[in-house]
């Protein structure tokens, strides 16, 4: 799947059947609130995916700051979705990049040589952030990421 077109176009094709999918939002880090990552980043899902917060379909899992660029990771369709036990499951699924381009709107584009990777950091994530800890998880790589309370200490 490779796309090209208005945002609800692409989201009508996310959204068209029940396929479990992972996609990755490609931001300008610049183009959010350095004085909060997550409030802003939630403002650019609401864009991508109005509604979010009440459809079960769509889960923020992950924001990840960079300098240049920020990836937004949203879960489609991951119904079986566990908090409690999502850093000892690797859940693989099809990896999709959306970003949007300067003049010919938004793209969608298959990432498969990240369906493993990205499904083994999001456990990582799960177990680095602990159990008291609600996705999106935040990672800003502008400083040091100290996770405190990993999981697996508590074992």
């Amino acid at each position: 799947m490779a796309s090209i077109g208005s945002i609800s176009d692409i989201r009508n094709e996310i959204l068209e059947n029940d396929t479990a999918k992972r996609i990755v939002i490609k931001v300008r880090t610049q183009r959010l609130d350095s004085q909060n990552y997550r409030v802003s980043a939630h403002e650019f899902i609401s864009e991508v995916f109005p509604g979010w917060e009440n459809d079960p379909r769509i889960l923020p899992v992950v924001i990840d700051v960079w300098d240049e660029r920020t990836f937004i990771v949203v879960d489609i369709n991951h119904l079986d979705y566990d908090f409690n036990t999502a850093h000892e499951v690797k859940k693989v699924f099809p990896v999709y990049i959306l970003r949007q381009g300067k003049k010919r709107g938004w793209a969608l584009i298959k990432w498969p040589r990240e369906d493993e990777p990205l499904s083994a950091k999001l456990m990582y994530l799960h177990n680095a952030h602990g159990w008291d800890a609600k996705t999106p998880f935040l990672e800003d790589h502008h400083s040091r990421i100290v996770h405190a309370n990993p999981r697996d200490l508590r074992k």
